[in-house]
């Protein structure tokens, strides 16, 4: 009797060897069949899933976010300040706390770099650009709920600037790895934060 294959755990096991291979070898070396042989499945078991490479990247960036997602989830704290929970939530999306968000900063990086040069990869790209400024849109308002910030005409523009910031702080600590640890990044975001409020 053939032996039942769960597509979702099939799905995982794919994309944590995708994400190793593009870690260690970038976009432009990465290929279904690299993946496949990391996973150690067949070409075929991979493509079944990811007929294309653009579906593979796709869902694997897909997969970032969503845990983006939950982890900004899960720092908000109902019994915190919420300067506090804004500083944790900023520290989600530059994410250097485990080796594991440092290698999913790194092929966010790496892939924002490649999409920029691939127009096959544009709407993707911009998709997540507006993710990112909705978190940050989210970040601001909690400021201003709380009357950390008392400007609401300047969200949308607030929220922009904190996303050059915090990509500007992702790249830093994707290049530089040895210079960012937690207490660097949490300490550059306190200053960010406290600069923009009242």
């Amino acid at each position: 009797m053939p032996k039942i294959i769960d597509h979702t755990e099939r799905k995982d096991q794919i994309v944590e060897a995708a994400f190793d291979v593009i870690y260690h070898n970038g976009f432009e070396k990465t290929n279904l069949r690299k993946i496949a042989k990391k996973a150690g499945l067949s070409l075929g078991s991979v493509q079944h899933f990811f007929p294309k490479q653009k579906d593979m990247y796709t869902f694997a960036m897909d997969v970032i976010f969503q845990r983006f997602k939950e982890r900004m989830q899960k720092v908000v704290q109902a019994d915190q300040d919420d300067f506090e929970n804004a500083v944790r939530m900023v520290k989600q999306i530059v994410q250097v706390h485990t080796e594991e968000e440092r290698i999913e900063n790194d092929i966010w990086v790496k892939f924002t770099l490649m999409a920029t040069m691939n127009p096959e990869y544009q709407e993707l790209k911009e998709e997540y650009r507006k993710i990112n400024l909705n978190f940050a849109e989210d970040i601001i308002r909690l400021l201003y709920k709380r009357e950390y910030i008392t400007n609401s005409y300047n969200i949308k523009n607030m929220a922009h600037s904190l996303i050059i910031f915090v990509t500007g702080l992702v790249f830093e600590a994707v290049i530089y790895t040895n210079l960012y640890n937690d207490q660097v990044v949490e300490k550059q975001v306190r200053e960010y934060l406290r600069n923009i409020c009242n």
